[in-house]
């Protein structure tokens, strides 16, 4: 017989996660458990490896006989348990190392019948650093075997992190409700919690919570089934309720159905009410039971609207919130006056009939004049000019662009406006989250960059600030038409990255075409005069691009110049003269004080690929840049100082760094220095690979895209 019984429930698209739970339960510091994994279908074949490791704990898997969902699979795992003590675990989530270690070390003092731990969210897999692991070593000798009483706060609705001793439950009959899809948890706990003698709370034993970052192709039990969460939450809250014979915890669970009630689901409770008074019958049945105790601790509109609803008013209750609501919304206006625009687009603007000749273009967020939207838009000014209205959107005022008759400030009121009756939308950049396409307008999206990092799903955790990151993606590209590809490699990641159905127009990049202007060599003279470049000086471009999990919030990263400026001017002065060019996403400001004879920041220039002109060599790292910039088929020199890092924990790359891309990896100052130093030498090795690399990956860039996109979305439309 085991101490603990850890039992996992799993479907079959969430068994790539049990890997990773090994893995933590291999480490655990208290080895006396059992580990139960009941799946829902016959896929235990899939999941004969586990049975196949070595560990110091046992193994068994399971096939749920009855098709109850994680409430029967729960009751599956209860039966099956020889453990002491039961321990939820759920198949998306972790623990720390210490974890079953500190509930356990409950049950030295006394034995009682639940033990509680914290929860934390996580959107990542953690890494266990040495200083974590020196933490860990404090805690455990610090630690006197100390048992803290269970406060209100701490009950909660989830099972995971709890132990459960066995014959309590057994002598209580409690089981999970088969009936509940969603939140079976509820009445489960709630009556251990009621009918225990003692609930302890531990605050070392840490569970990290997984919310899923793919919640598109990997949706936990919840993020399937958004729409009926509000639906059930009453049911499960009424079967707890009508169980529970104290009233401290009649008092917990009350507050919590308040809560659910007036912070997160009236408006589905009452949007729902006019189609589904099911809904609206269940919540009133659950809010009934409710006691003036915990009313009394509630907010008064709260309390009013409970009381109208429960006295058969639901129309009255749902005036009451829903003017509640609205007088917050516009004390929310007054704080946040963007969400009001947003508010008038929506209710008002997108009434207005849209402009079949209007296309509004936007680059990098509004802050620059470049990209393929910039080539696209040239074209339609050169050839039909008095066809078309033109709309640019920018994030500053730009009295410099006086050849461009209609310019808007990105949120401003005139944004919106256009945004909503434009008929055509050219971005190299995902649009707003709250933005939807209207029926009849068509979206070009022309991305920005040949892919060497991973995308979207192609990556297995979200590192960047946004979490939601893959979720977001998925739905803006729902309202793409079409998307613009530079080559069949990258047709093949978009359409499997992004989960691309629409048309993917394959004819290059439009902002490659300068590459291919005729006039070229007289561009880039003009170039170099108009900012001051030396004409007796090769000219070296470093683009870097942005590291995902450096940043201060979403859309502003950081960026730690790790080039030593001074002394590439002390070595290579002489001969070389470079262009700094930081990625759109990196707020940091680059300090060049003492070289600016032999830098030019460039981070704040409109068109990169003007800079790709005037350069004789590019340095880069892990930016799409060098794609670009190979269609001129000169030197590339790859600056990659935290190589490992990107590689194995942040992206990962589509291609391989030691035999796919077109130029050295130089890890240090003095690497760089010394290949610049001996360029013909150091680069020779690369040239043939440079020349392979141009045919592959610029097969498509011949100077016309620009033309042939226009033609075909817009012109021939």
């Amino acid at each position: 017989m085991f101490q603990v019984s850890v039992i996992t429930p799993v479907a079959k698209n969430d068994v790539h996660f049990l890997e990773e739970q090994f893995e933590i339960l291999s480490k655990q510091l208290f080895s006396n458990f059992e580990w139960i994994i009941i799946t829902d279908g016959e896929f235990n074949d899939d999941l004969n490896y586990l049975s196949n490791k070595n560990a110091d704990f046992f193994i068994t898997i399971i096939q749920n006989q009855n098709e109850a969902g994680v409430a029967g699979a729960k009751n599956t795992g209860i039966n099956a348990a020889t453990g002491e003590y039961l321990y939820f675990l759920d198949s998306d989530d972790l623990i720390t190392e210490y974890t079953l270690f500190c509930l356990v070390e409950n049950l030295k003092s006394e034995i009682p019948d639940v033990v509680i731990g914290p929860q934390k969210k996580i959107t990542k897999k953690p890494a266990f650093s040495d200083a974590y692991h020196t933490l860990l070593k404090r805690l455990i000798n610090s630690r006197n075997n100390k048992t803290l009483e269970a406060k209100p706060k701490q009950y909660r609705n989830s099972s995971t992190n709890i132990l459960f001793k066995k014959s309590f439950l057994e002598e209580n009959y409690i089981i999970f409700d088969p009936t509940l899809k969603l939140y079976s948890d509820i009445p489960f706990n709630f009556q251990s919690f009621d009918r225990a003698d003692k609930v302890l709370f531990d605050p070392d034993s840490y569970y990290l919570k997984r919310v899923r970052s793919d919640s598109i192709r990997y949706p936990s039990l919840y993020q399937s089934n958004k729409d009926e969460l509000s639906d059930e939450l009453p049911l499960a809250y009424k079967k707890a309720r009508e169980k529970l014979t104290t009233d401290k915890m009649k008092l917990v669970l009350d507050k919590k159905l308040i809560n659910a009630y007036y912070y997160k689901y009236v408006r589905d409770i009452y949007l729902k009410y006019q189609k589904n008074t099911v809904v609206m019958k269940n919540w009133v049945n659950a809010l009934k039971l409710v006691e003036k105790e915990a009313l009394k601790k509630s907010k008064l509109s709260a309390r009013l609207e409970i009381k109208t609803l429960t006295m058969g008013m639901p129309k009255l209750a749902k005036l009451m919130a829903m003017t509640r609501i609205t007088v917050s919304s516009v004390k929310t206006f007054r704080k946040k006056p963007r969400k009001f625009k947003v508010f008038v687009y929506k209710s008002l603007l997108t009434k207005l009939p849209l402009k079949k000749n209007k296309i509004l273009y936007e680059s990098f967020l509004g802050r620059n004049y470049s990209d393929s939207p910039k080539y696209i838009y040239k074209y339609i000014d050169e050839n039909h000019k008095q066809d078309y209205k033109n709309v640019w959107i920018f994030s500053d005022e730009r009295n410099d662009l006086n050849h461009l008759n209609h310019k808007v400030k990105r949120f401003g009121i005139k944004y919106f406006y256009h945004l909503a009756t434009s008929k055509y939308i050219v971005n190299n950049m995902r649009q707003p989250v709250w933005f939807h396409k209207r029926e009849g307008q068509v979206f070009l999206e022309t991305w920005h960059g040949t892919p060497l990092k991973k995308l979207v799903f192609d990556m297995e955790d979200v590192h960047s600030a946004n979490p939601n990151y893959k979720r977001d993606f998925y739905l803006q590209s729902r309202d793409w038409d079409y998307l613009v590809s530079a080559n069949k490699y990258s047709s093949d990641i978009f359409r499997r990255a992004f989960l691309f159905d629409n048309e993917l127009l394959e004819y290059g990049y439009p902002r490659n075409d300068i590459l291919y202007n005729p006039d070229k060599d007289s561009i880039s003279e003009k170039v170099k005069s108009k900012l001051g470049i030396p004409l007796n000086r090769k000219v070296v471009l470093y683009a870097p691009t942005w590291r995902d999990d450096e940043y201060y919030k979403p859309g502003q990263y950081k960026f730690k110049l790790e080039l030593d400026l001074k002394r590439l001017k002390k070595e290579l002065g002489n001969e070389y003269y470079f262009i700094l060019r930081t990625h759109y996403f990196i707020a940091d400001n680059l300090d060049i004080d003492g070289v600016e004879d032999f830098v030019y920041n460039g981070s704040h220039y409109d068109d990169i690929a003007e800079l790709y002109l005037i350069s004789d060599i590019l340095i880069t790292d892990y930016s799409s840049v060098f794609f670009d910039f190979a269609n001129l088929k000169r030197p590339i020199l790859f600056f990659t100082y935290d190589l490992d890092k990107y590689k194995d924990t942040l992206r990962g790359f589509y291609l391989d760094h030691e035999t796919e891309w077109p130029g050295p990896t130089l890890l240090t100052n003095d690497q760089v220095i010394n290949t610049l130093k001996n360029l013909e030498i150091e680069y020779a090795p690369y040239m043939k690979k440079l020349e392979t690399f141009h045919g592959e990956y610029c097969e498509w860039d011949n100077g016309l895209a620009s033309k042939n996109i226009a033609e075909k979305v817009i012109i021939r439309s």
